[in-house]
């Protein structure tokens, strides 16, 4: 009984962080609207030189983990600042994608 009241109070202690791995994840998804007021080929440069800073394709997604059933809240994010950036950019790169696909700009 102890050690359920015990491990509730843990659940219940990290389910209130705000930087569980899901969250941040989420986080990574980027809205594509504020692109569509920059030029075409001014965004083309922006996401290139994006992606080569990352080492990333200029086609990438956000990256999201597998986590076990319902426990996707109460995971902490312990990537390093490095997996971090690299998945922002991801985000990034899909949003001005999306925005460049939507204007059919060429590129």
């Amino acid at each position: 009984m102890r050690s359920a009241i015990a491990a509730s109070v843990l659940c219940l202690t990290v389910t209130g962080c705000a930087n569980s791995l899901v969250v941040e994840q989420d986080r990574n998804v980027a809205s594509s609207l504020p692109y569509d007021s920059v030029s075409c080929s001014s965004l083309l440069t922006e996401r290139d030189q994006l992606a080569r800073r990352y080492n990333l394709p200029t086609n990438a997604k956000p990256i999201f983990s597998n986590q076990p059933m319902g426990l996707g809240p109460v995971i902490p994010d312990v990537r390093s600042d490095r997996r971090r950036g690299i998945e922002k950019a991801s985000g990034e790169i899909d949003a001005m994608n999306r925005s460049l696909v939507r204007r059919r700009c060429a590129g």
